[in-house]
């Protein structure tokens, strides 16, 4: 009886032990495709990690000192009175809205990217509504502008510029430091796992790609 106790242990802990190390694959595989469908999205012209993540950092960073200056520029330092003409969309003034749209627009590049890279609805369905909140916001007082007596044309005009500005800013600035973002995911899972060569990879599946083409002109 002991016997056949200590084999069954063992042939537990034998399955224990490749159920184990078949999980540890499945997880590595996953964490494989992801760091390439990373790599695949980006599409980085050379393979230097380190470089990619300080020039998308930097830019990031450029152009949010950019939105910055912009915003106290035409936005803080004007004598204008933004309380006129409130947005009817759950009543916010011009200023506040000048704070909101950056904000809709940056919360749902980052939960857009969570959504393709994750493939997670949710995080996608409330990107899509942030978005369509904030360009409603943008093209508001122009609107307003034309077809009522709240706003001038041009004041409407130049509100929906500003916002325009801000909002784009904002976007480019997100997209950069959500790229850096996931380029330091990729090179730190790299670096734990030094067995496996991502460029190697892709540069065999660019071969195997422009292989076909080439036999077929040929």
């Amino acid at each position: 009886m002991s016997d056949l106790g200590e084999e069954s242990s063992v042939h537990g802990q034998s399955r224990d032990g490749i159920s184990g190390e078949s999980a540890l694959g499945l997880i590595d595989q996953s964490s494989l495709f992801i760091a390439e469908h990373i790599l695949d999205r980006i599409n980085p012209r050379h393979k230097d990690l380190g470089e990619l993540i300080h020039s998308r950092s930097r830019w990031s960073g450029g152009i949010l000192a950019g939105f910055i200056v912009f915003w106290w520029l035409t936005v803080s330092r004007p004598s204008e009175d933004y309380s006129i003409s409130t947005s009817i969309f759950f009543g916010p003034t011009f200023l506040t809205v000048t704070i909101l749209v950056p904000g809709l627009i940056f919360i749902g590049s980052i939960l857009s990217d969570l959504s393709r890279e994750n493939g997670q609805l949710f995080p996608g369905m409330i990107s899509g509504i942030m978005f369509v909140l904030a360009i409603l916001y943008v093209f508001e007082p122009v609107f307003t502008g034309f077809f009522s007596e709240a706003l001038t044309v041009n004041q409407g005009l130049w509100r929906s510029a500003r916002l325009a500005v801000l909002g784009g800013t904002v976007f480019i600035a997100a997209k950069f430091l959500i790229d850096a973002i996931l380029l330091g995911w990729v090179k730190r899972w790299v670096e734990n796992n030094p067995g496996i060569d991502l460029a190697g990879r892709s540069e065999e599946s660019t071969e195997s790609e422009a292989a076909p083409g080439f036999e077929a002109e040929a």
